[in-house]
């Protein structure tokens, strides 16, 4: 088990990035409330547009590559001056999406920023994974973080090819919609997943189960180009398209049994870890399980064919993983990191309001999903629903401003250690 505590750099970028993450929470509430109220001047899809493009770029993305640079890379790596210009660019970046995005939709600056993104992703990935090389790091960290950088590059196939077609007013095509879907696999399936287990691995695990991490760490980056073909199938695509999707839905289950061996390979580990950080890591990792099994279900044509006509259901699941997998273990690897030692009790009330929104959030798009089953009026959904992105934007504001207090304290302390 390896811990480090957090040096003032990881902390200021640890905590924009979770000021980012409120801010996604502020774009959330106001989707909510246009659904239910006219909002003049607030054109939905564009607003949609800058609150999916600052989840992945400003939170998710900047918190990775902060925590996969100060974490996985030794201090004569990580204190490079190149990585703070990355995540400046970034975040820059970022921003530039969240401002233009609302009131352009896809157009000039929206793409400049965009593509500026793309660039310093690149740049970035470019950059670390050459350290990283050399810094002799367990195997199956370095193929899990060189793989999930190699998703992202791939990921951005999806975009250029997303504007060719607009361009070429294909929107309308399977082409476009497939093009949508093959982002959001590199993106979620590749770059999120990989990188939060090159994480996973490098902090927990006994040094006798390196190999069982090495064969989970292997079944999970192959699986990751099959299982893109699953995306396909909504289409009744070629056969050899559906021979790929069975193959890649074969490696699920390789990973979901490397997966359990794992857990039980690390499981005395945990007893060192903090009880809270250990549950929320449990949930995140059962939110894993669940995607995983998600994917796994979409190979018989009756299920696929329910989930990728049915809104509410993709969006359940896009949520099930960036925020029940991702963004609570990212959480309780901030807990583990002791980041919140100065506001242990705001943070984690914040974490709790946070887990409870989203548990009911995903319950209610099941539900509403499910209109069969479920006999509720839409309007219970609708109001439900904001009440959720209410209580995520809470949960949210209450672990940044336990971050701004850490980041207050430190600065206190070393004012006065220089008086």
């Amino acid at each position: 088990m390896k811990r480090a505590n957090t040096g003032a750099t990881e902390r200021k970028w640890i905590t924009i990035a979770l000021i980012n993450l409120m801010i996604v929470a502020v774009l959330g509430v106001l989707l909510r409330t246009r659904i239910l109220f006219p909002l003049p001047g607030i054109n939905f899809g564009y607003w949609l547009y800058a609150h999916s493009h600052f989840a992945v770029g400003g939170w998710i993305t900047l918190c990775l590559f902060t925590l996969m640079t100060y974490r996985l890379l030794p201090a004569a790596g990580s204190g490079k001056r190149i990585y703070p210009v990355l995540l400046t660019g970034v975040l820059i970046s970022s921003v530039g999406m969240l401002l233009s995005f609302p009131f352009q939709g896809y157009a000039l600056f929206s793409i400049i920023f965009s593509t500026l993104f793309m660039v310093c992703t690149w740049a970035f990935g470019w950059v670390f994974v050459r350290d990283l090389l050399k810094a002799g790091t367990e195997r199956s960290v370095t193929l899990l973080a060189a793989g999930s950088l190699v998703s992202l590059a791939l990921s951005c196939v999806g975009p250029f090819s997303l504007a060719y077609m607009m361009a070429t007013h294909q929107r309308d095509t399977v082409f476009y919609h497939d093009a949508i879907y093959t982002y959001l696999h590199l993106q979620y399936n590749g770059f999120f997943a990989l990188g939060v287990f090159s994480l996973f691995c490098h902090h927990l695990g006994p040094a006798g189960a390196e190999k069982v991490r090495y064969r989970f760490a292997l079944a999970l980056c192959a699986s990751v180009l099959p299982t893109l073909f699953l995306s396909y199938l909504w289409h009744q695509p070629p056969v050899v398209i559906r021979v790929v999707a069975g193959a890649g839905s074969v490696l699920l289950l390789l990973v979901l049994a490397r997966f359990a061996e794992m857990a039980r390979s690390v499981k005395p580990e945990l007893y060192g870890v903090n009880p809270f950080a250990r549950r929320i890591g449990a949930l995140a990792l059962m939110a894993f399980a669940l995607k995983t099994l998600a994917q796994l279900l979409t190979i018989f044509p009756a299920v696929g064919n329910a989930i990728f006509s049915n809104r509410p259901v993709i969006v359940m699941y896009l949520h099930l993983v960036m925020l029940g997998f991702v963004t609570l273990y990212l959480f309780a690897q901030l807990l583990y990191a002791g980041f919140f030692a100065t506001a242990k009790v705001l943070a984690g009330l914040g974490m709790v309001v946070f887990i409870i929104a989203l548990v009911f959030n995903e319950v209610l798009l099941v539900m509403q999903g499910l209109p069969g089953v479920f006999k509720v009026p839409a309007e219970i959904y609708l109001w439900g629903l904001w009440l959720a992105a209410m209580g995520l934007l809470v949960g949210a504001g209450m672990v940044a401003l336990a971050a701004g207090r850490g980041i207050k304290v430190e600065y206190s302390f070393k004012s006065e250690l220089n008086m």
